[in-house]
């Protein structure tokens, strides 16, 4: 009688024991790569399948051998900062020299074709500098040349360690990242300075120039912590 009464509530009644899944700790000294192609993108009720994939980003290789790029690596490479070759003031004299010769010994139309065609009755000829059309000629800019590409660094931060150049050691050591040089140099606008007071080369011309100091007593210019001069230094042995 017990046994048939379970049974009739077995069949009723269906239980689902769902297990719960453990959550995996971090561990640092684990180290897997990721979970292949499953996508972890969290889905919420308001957002449909296509605003989730258009999120998604995903790289495919062209299994091509060959680099990305140029053949030769950017040797060829021109400028391309400057204006382009047929807009620069180069290009707008050649049109009007081109413009001039086709109206040469014609009529007067009367048409307007802009404040760089006017028409020209000094002709400009072909020197040894240059052609009528380039800048050494004509007044107004030079084409730039296309093949030179400059990096220009100015000597306004020279990377130099100045407490190596000033006291001949670095706390850094071998690991400072500036140049541990102790010579005697001028910047650039120390120079020009000189240029314009007319006294560039005036220490070149000393006899005492290169002589060593034997004097070990012999103090230095100015305190090289406080970077003033002595007032009254004590002498010690």
């Amino acid at each position: 009688m017990l046994s048939s009464c379970l049974t009739d509530n077995s069949d009723d009644e269906t239980t689902i024991i769902k297990k719960d899944r453990k959550r995996k700790k971090l561990n640092p000294l684990v180290q897997k790569s990721s979970d292949g192609l499953k996508s972890r993108a969290v889905k919420s009720p308001d957002s449909d399948d296509e605003d989730i994939e258009s999120v998604m980003v995903s790289y495919r290789s062209k299994r091509v051998a060959g680099r990305e790029g140029p053949s030769d690596m950017g040797a060829t490479a021109v400028l391309e900062i400057e204006t382009e070759v047929d807009k620069d003031a180069q290009a707008i004299f050649e049109n009007a020299l081109k413009i001039n010769k086709e109206l040469k010994g014609k009529e007067d139309d009367k048409l307007y074709r802009g404040l760089n065609n006017y028409a020209q009755y000094y002709e400009k000829r072909d020197t040894a500098q240059g052609n009528a059309s380039s800048g050494m000629v004509r007044k107004g800019p030079i084409r730039a040349p296309a093949n030179l590409r400059a990096t220009v660094r100015w000597d306004y931060q020279p990377d130099i360690c100045k407490d190596y150049k000033e006291t001949g050691y670095c706390g850094f050591g071998d690991s400072c990242k500036f140049l541990h040089d102790r010579s005697d140099y001028k910047f650039g606008w120390q120079l020009e300075r000189e240029m314009q007071e007319g006294t560039y080369g005036d220490v070149d011309h000393d006899p005492h120039q290169y002589e060593v100091d034997t004097d070990s007593d012999h103090l230095p210019f100015k305190c090289f912590i406080c970077r003033q001069s002595f007032k009254s230094p004590v002498v010690t042995k």
